[in-house]
């Protein structure tokens, strides 16, 4: 039994982004998408080639909404690949939602507690203290006085 042949489309966008050849990457990942329609047979894993196109399709074709979408559904299929956190927590922080990306983060290191990407970007995000009053919303100008009070004095 044969891989089905999205992968290797994808592979090859892999090496064309590695190689600096971004718009070859964005053509090569998006026949690889187009694959999975056309193709009948596509693994479960056919979610990582989603979440690949997703990802060049924001960041390099400027389609950064369309692009997280399919990094979202990337996340709901493929919900065992680490990559596929790594590249929707991009996204995320790409759009401003550091809350949404942080999530993804989290998912995907707890799949792969190891993994050195997903490490970075938990160490880029940082780690917020919790609001001094935790009933009232963090941007409340109680906790910001609060906040910045604690900050001073520790």
């Amino acid at each position: 039994m044969s891989a089905h042949p999205c992968f290797e489309t994808m592979d090859r966008a892999a090496r064309a982004y590695r190689h600096g050849d971004h718009r070859q990457a964005l053509a090569l990942a998006e026949a690889s998408w187009k694959m999975l329609a056309e193709i009948p047979g596509a693994p479960p894993q056919a979610g990582l080639v989603t979440s690949w196109y997703g990802y060049l399709l924001a960041l390099v074709g400027g389609k950064g909404h369309e692009g997280l979408k399919l990094a979202r559904e990337a996340a709901d299929i493929a919900f065992w690949e680490p990559r596929v956190f790594e590249h929707l927590a991009r996204l995320e922080l790409q759009v401003g939602s550091r809350r949404r990306a942080l999530d993804a983060v989290r998912r995907g290191l707890a799949l792969a507690p190891g993994d050195r990407e997903l490490a970075e970007l938990r160490r880029l995000l940082g780690i917020r203290k919790r609001p001094p009053l935790t009933f009232l919303d963090r941007k409340h100008p109680i906790n910001r006085v609060l906040g910045q009070w604690r900050k001073s004095s520790a």
